[in-house]
């Protein structure tokens, strides 16, 4: 079987833990090559452009794999219904029983081949994960015996919260994923120990509105949980993305004080004008995000600040997008996903007027992306003669790649015994995706927080 994934860290969560329980029921892992039995695309809506993305990669897997069967999921799977070829679609709300739905489509003779590839519109790092005697490939760690050999095989998705309950003027993600809920600690803590056992060396704690874990107010419970997860044996914890009205004290100092959690937060901002953040249904106006971040960078200098910024939302003035660029440039993100906005049917913002010609959009996500990419290498040149705490995931022709702590790609030569290793990088240059330097010592070395 082949399993596509689309979207953000939580669809890639989904689809490991998937991928996990089809090998636990004993699936054969396909060879390269092989013509898969059945396809499953989980799927993404949170833009038209995600929309386009699922419908054209499941009309080339139903051509390509005319006798497979080819199964839908994901936020975007209503979307997929009228597709020729579509065997089965598969609400996100019952996405626990694919196993089940990919049994009852194969012939109970068969042995299921299964592959999975990426991609996403992060471009994670990809992995690779040998079975038996075969290969799947993935973008994490599932929970078996991970053999190193690919980008990505060390790191691990945890999803431990799911839902949405705010429903921001543009979002149609409520909808698709529905009300929040938050998987026990005890759960997420067993999970997290079998990856760790598996070969994880770093686990991404996930979800659609993660600061919300436990419906606590200020992020009390999630900084809970990161408390009870000192135990697991990691060398790495990171969290995925949290809305910055949920960030308050309590996560802030465990974060400042966590010894494995890595200093980087990507905090949402989407405008830098307060009108556009009220019409978008954002509980804060720039001077609070602003003031979070300065809170940050108290504790912890040089902690990663990534975020996501969206362009032409209806009623956008070029000087309220001058606004977000000034914003851009005084905060100084580390890393930036610019979007256009996306007309989604059934939020408030579809509705209203001065929607923003398609053009403008266009060429303002052009301009925002060039001030957030010139704000993302001051912050990596910041580093440049000093050494980074990196985790190697490749090493090809003498040249090792990684993530650093603040989720810098870092490129530096040196052997696959690296691989899976935490090592101090120093910084020698900084290059057009990330910082290249010298592997100076096998031990992590600590950024200051």
């Amino acid at each position: 079987m082949r399993l596509a994934t689309l979207g953000c860290k939580v669809n890639q969560a989904d689809s490991d833990e998937l991928a996990r329980e089809l090998i636990r029921r004993g699936y054969r892992i396909a060879a390269p090559g092989e013509a898969p039995a059945a396809c499953v695309i989980n799927t993404c809506t949170v833009t038209h452009v995600a929309d386009a993305k699922a419908r054209k990669l499941i009309r080339r897997l139903a051509r390509d794999h005319p006798g497979a069967a080819v199964i839908v999921t994901g936020c975007g799977a209503k979307a997929a219904a009228d597709i020729p070829g579509v065997s089965r679609v598969v609400a996100n709300s019952a996405k626990h029983g694919l196993p089940e739905v990919v049994s009852d489509l194969l012939s109970a003779k068969e042995r299921l081949s299964l592959r999975r590839s990426y991609a996403t519109e992060e471009s994670p790092i990809g992995g690779a994960l040998q079975v038996g005697d075969s290969s799947l490939t993935l973008g994490m760690t599932v929970a078996t015996a991970p053999r190193p050999s690919r980008p990505g095989s060390m790191r691990a998705f945890v999803k431990a919260q799911d839902g949405c309950d705010h429903r921001c003027s543009y979002c149609i993600v409520p909808d698709a994923r529905g009300a929040m809920r938050s998987r026990p600690v005890d759960e997420v803590l067993t999970e997290m120990r079998a990856l760790a056992a598996a070969g994880a060396r770093e686990v991404v704690i996930c979800g659609i509105r993660l600061g919300a874990y436990g419906e606590e107010p200020a992020g009390r419970a999630l900084a809970q949980l990161l408390r009870a997860a000192r135990e697991v044996p990691l060398a790495r914890l990171r969290l995925s993305s949290v809305e910055p009205w949920d960030v308050g004290a309590g996560l802030i100092e465990e974060l400042a004080d966590h010894p494995t959690l890595c200093p980087h937060l990507h905090l949402p901002l989407q405008s830098g004008d307060d009108d556009l953040l009220r019409a978008m249904g954002r509980p804060y106006v720039f001077a609070d995000y602003r003031s979070l971040v300065e809170r940050l960078r108290g504790l912890m200098p040089d902690i990663a600040v990534s975020t996501d910024l969206m362009v032409g939302f209806p009623g956008e003035s070029e000087a309220a997008f001058d606004h977000t660029c000034r914003a851009v440039a005084d905060i100084g993100f580390a890393r930036a996903h610019v979007f256009r906005y996306s007309r989604r049917p059934g939020t408030r913002a579809a509705a209203m007027s001065a929607q923003v010609a398609a053009p403008v959009k266009a060429a303002r996500a052009a301009r925002l992306a060039q001030v957030a990419g010139e704000a993302a290498r001051r912050y990596a040149q910041r580093f440049v003669g000093r050494p980074v705490p990196v985790l190697f995931e490749e090493c090809a022709g003498g040249l090792c790649s990684g993530l650093s702590d603040t989720y810098l790609p870092v490129r530096a030569p040196g052997e696959t015994s690296l691989v899976g290793a935490v090592a101090g990088v120093a910084v020698l240059r900084v290059e057009s995706n990330g910082i290249a330097g010298r592997v100076v010592e096998r031990s992590a070395i600590a950024n200051p927080r």
